[in-house]
C-alpha cells in the first residue's frame, strides 16, 4: 500500500473515532440532562367534586398546569413527557367531547411556547391517535390537535395544507353521520349500493384477504357468537370490500368469505382514489344502523360484540 493510501486510512480511522467521540459526549450530555429534569406534579380535582366525568373533565383541562414548556429537553425524557401524554389521553374516554377539546387547546397553545415542544406534542398525538399500529387510534380525539394545527398562526401554511388534508379525511364518516355511499360489484357481476342494503344493523368491512391481520379479522367475526346470531336472524349484515385492483386475489380468496355475508370489490377503484372512506389500515370495520348512520368508526370485533351483546341479539 502507498504512503498515501496508508495516511488516509489513518486519517479515516481517527475521523471516525472523532465522530464517535463526539455522538458519545452528545449522548452523555443529553442523558445527564434528561436525568436532572423532575416529574411534573398532577392537578387533583376538588375533593367536592364526586361525578366521574367532572373529574376527569377536570384532570383533562388541568394535566399541564405544572409542566414547564419552555424547557425542551423535557421533548427527550419519554418517560416523563410521553408517558404524562399517555396519561392524558387516556382520560378521554371518561370525559365530554367539549372537555377533551378544552384540555388539547390548552395544551398546544401552552405548547406554543417553543416550536420543538409543539411539534413534540403534536407527533405524540400522530403516534397514539392516528398511526395504524396504535391501539389507542381515535379520531374523534385526534381531530382537536387537527384543528388546532390549521388555526395556529405559527404553523407555515405548507404544513397546514397537509394537516387539513388529514382533518378532512378524519371528518368523513364519523360516528353520528350518515356513511357515505359505495357500489360494490359482486361474483357474478352484480352490483349493489351499500345505502340500498336493508337491516337494522350493517358491519362494513375493507378488506384484503391476503393479508394476515384481514384473516384474522374474519375469522374473528366468524367466531363471535353475538355476531353470528345477530346475521342468522338478519338483524345484522356484513358488507366485504375489496378495495384493490388485483382480482385474481379476491377470487381465490371467495370461499373463506361466508356465504351469509356480501362479498364484493370496488370495480371502480372509486374508495381509495377519492378517498371516500379513510383507510389508514386494513381491515377497517364500521358498525352502521338501519339508515346507515355510523355508530362505530374504524373500530375492532371486540367493541362490535360487546355492541350487539348489549343490545340483545
Amino acid at each position: 500500500m502507498s504512503l498515501f493510501y496508508k495516511l488516509l486510512a489513518v486519517l479515516t480511522v481517527v475521523a471516525m473515532c472523532g465522530c464517535a467521540s463526539k455522538e458519545k459526549k452528545e449522548a452523555e450530555n443529553t442523558s445527564t440532562a434528561t436525568t436532572a429534569l423532575k416529574n411534573f406534579e398532577r392537578v387533583a380535582p376538588p375533593v367536592m367534586m364526586t361525578n366521574p366525568q367532572d373529574r376527569a373533565g377536570f384532570m383533562i383541562t388541568h394535566f399541564w398546569d405544572r409542566f414547564d414548556f419552555a424547557d425542551t429537553m423535557y421533548c427527550y425524557a419519554p418517560e416523563i413527557t410521553e408517558q404524562g401524554f399517555a396519561d392524558f389521553i387516556a382520560l378521554f374516554p371518561y370525559a365530554t367531547s367539549i372537555k377533551v377539546s378544552e384540555g388539547v387547546k390548552k395544551l398546544l397553545d401552552a405548547a406554543e411556547v417553543d416550536e420543538v415542544m409543539y411539534n413534540h406534542f403534536f407527533k405524540l398525538a400522530g403516534k397514539y391517535l392516528y398511526d395504524p399500529n396504535s391501539e389507542r387510534r381515535n379520531d374523534e380525539f385526534y381531530i382537536p390537535f387537527l384543528e388546532h394545527i390549521v388555526a395556529s398562526p405559527k404553523v407555515t401554511d405548507a404544513y397546514k395544507i397537509r394537516t387539513a388534508h388529514f382533518l378532512q379525511l378524519a371528518n368523513r364518516n364519523r360516528p353520528g353521520t350518515k356513511a357515505q355511499d359505495i357500489v360494490y360489484t359482486i361474483a357474478s357481476g352484480a352490483t349493489g349500493r351499500l345505502h340500498n342494503i336493508s337491516a337494522p344493523y350493517l358491519l362494513l368491512m375493507f378488506y384484503n384477504p391476503d393479508c394476515k391481520e384481514c384473516k384474522e379479522t374474519t375469522d374473528h367475526l366468524k367466531n363471535s357468537p353475538a355476531i353470528t346470531a345477530a346475521v342468522s336472524s338478519g338483524r345484522l349484515k356484513i358488507l366485504a370490500v375489496y378495495t384493490d385492483e388485483n382480482l385474481d386475489i379476491w377470487r381465490a380468496h371467495l370461499n373463506e368469505i361466508p356465504q351469509s355475508w356480501i362479498n364484493g370489490y370496488d370495480k371502480a377503484l372509486n374508495i381509495r382514489t377519492n378517498e371516500v372512506y379513510d383507510l389508514k389500515a386494513i381491515p377497517t370495520l364500521y358498525l352502521l344502523d338501519r339508515d346507515k348512520t355510523v355508530i362505530m368508526k374504524d373500530t375492532s370485533v371486540g367493541f362490535i360484540n360487546g355492541y350487539l351483546e348489549q343490545k340483545q341479539f
